[in-house]
């Protein structure tokens, strides 16, 4: 059985703080976690409090030893990575010119789109990224 040990009056402030006004609740339920631990709760308590494996207890307290409150916040690039980006203008131009070459047929557009991919995409996912490039084009404007 381990327990995070020895915080500062700092540290307490600072995770109470992050719980009331963070908006990302996976961090807050972090510093709860590293909160109960100080004050003497079980890894199996805490395990059941916030319905998780053994193992994230541990990582948590081992990310907080090591980083702080850094270092309970995930880190950047996780989670599925996008068919289309907007920022690889390989993606921009090939729709671009898919938009252009049949303009009132949505079909024929992804078609052409879907040769030209790697990834095969939907219709919803080619709406979306037409919205997101639209979007960009009127703020650089």
């Amino acid at each position: 059985m381990r327990n995070i040990k020895n915080l500062t009056v700092q540290e307490v402030d600072l995770l109470r703080q992050t719980i009331r006004e963070s908006q990302n609740n996976v961090l807050k339920k972090r510093c709860q976690c590293v909160l109960y631990s100080y004050y003497g709760l079980t890894v199996s308590e805490l395990m059941e409090m916030f319905s998780v494996d053994r193992r994230s207890i541990y990582n948590w307290m081992n990310r907080w030893q090591k980083g702080g409150l850094q270092g309970l916040q995930d880190k950047p690039g996780r989670g599925l990575k996008p068919k289309l980006n907007p920022a690889d203008k390989q993606h921009v131009e090939k729709v671009m010119q898919a938009l252009m070459s049949f303009p009132k047929e949505p079909r024929q557009v992804l078609q052409q789109i879907n040769h030209q991919l790697p990834k095969p995409i939907s219709q919803d996912t080619l709406r979306r990224f037409v919205k997101k490039i639209s979007r960009m084009d009127s703020l650089a404007a």
